[in-house]
């Protein structure tokens, strides 16, 4: 598949189909704790990806029985609003399956109306909002010169106006770097009038672009939870592994690195495989040179090798 990827178990949304919108990376962000890698082109335009082949790939996936579902969630490999074939897509999701659609943005385009209405058909938004103080969010989402904080809290208001379906933000809570007092407490002033369904609290569980994206420990996670209070929580472990399956080839499981990393116990879970099988083959494909291993927060990850 070429721009579909799982399904996969998702720690938010379940047993959940990804679709790839973006080539690897157009973004107008570099976030410094983003797993899928440095971005190559920082870009606000927005371009047609391939809708139509996008489209093509679902139906012919959905139409041959796929299996269950419980999300279909527009993603990948840069930030899926830059496709101005966005809404088409959500349509086409919706004339195919009853399957509801969620899409990941990092928000940086929900100031724009077009980019608004091209959402509106979603039945799940998660937008990300990580800082509440300009310097500090510059320092984390490394946006485009002309973007500002205040952008994009108008873009969220906007899309909370407007929008009738959930919206579960996301903040990316980094040691050092927007977990201190100061900095929790500018999230929660902003973020109280935007009014989320739910607020998402995630820290950096996979190695990122820059080592000074470091995660906090379980036990600090939910005491940023507890100062958030009601409607905030942190974002579990994924509930249900995937259904095991007989065969894997060694290109599916390069083709699942090459869009992050991952550990031996992720690649288990989303192909329903014994976590030994998994172990073995993936150390068969480093000896091979086929992928990459690296120790981050003493987890052993693995990635394609040369995965830029």
């Amino acid at each position: 598949m070429t721009y579909l990827f799982g399904p996969v178990p998702s720690r938010r949304l379940g047993r959940s189909l990804g679709v790839d919108l973006i080539p690897r990376k157009a973004c107008p962000y570099d976030c410094i704790y983003c797993e899928v890698g440095p971005t190559t082109r920082k870009t606000l335009t927005r371009l047609d990806y391939q809708a139509g082949a996008i489209i093509a790939e679902l139906t012919a996936y959905l139409k041959s029985g796929g299996q269950e579902l419980d999300f279909i969630t527009l993603a990948g490999s840069g930030e899926p609003t830059l496709n101005l074939g966005l809404a088409r897509i959500i349509q086409a999701i919706k004339e195919l399956t009853d399957t509801p659609v969620a899409v990941l943005t990092n928000g940086a385009l929900l100031h724009l109306a077009e980019v608004r209405r091209d959402l509106a058909g979603a039945d799940v938004i998660l937008p990300s909002l990580d800082a509440a103080i300009e310097e500090t969010w510059r320092a984390i989402n490394r946006p485009l010169p002309e973007q500002s904080l205040a952008q994009l809290l108008e873009g969220l208001a906007a899309l909370r106006r407007e929008y009738r379906g959930r919206i579960w933000l996301e903040v990316m809570v980094l040691k050092g770097l927007n977990d201190t007092e100061q900095e929790l407490s500018a999230l929660k002033r902003v973020i109280r009038p935007l009014a989320p369904d739910q607020v998402q609290l995630n820290t950096a569980v996979r190695p990122g672009v820059k080592k000074s994206a470091q995660p906090l420990d379980p036990g600090e996670m939910q005491a940023v939870a507890a100062f958030f209070g009601a409607g905030a929580a942190v974002i579990a472990s994924s509930p249900r592994p995937a259904n095991a399956e007989t065969a894997v080839s060694d290109a599916r499981f390069i083709a699942m690195l090459a869009r992050r990393p991952m550990t031996a116990t992720d690649v288990a879970q989303v192909l329903g495989l014994p976590l030994d099988l998994v172990q073995r083959r993936l150390e068969r494909l480093c000896e091979a040179g086929l992928i990459d291993r690296s120790l981050y927060q003493e987890q052993a990850f693995y990635r394609r090798q040369n995965n830029k």
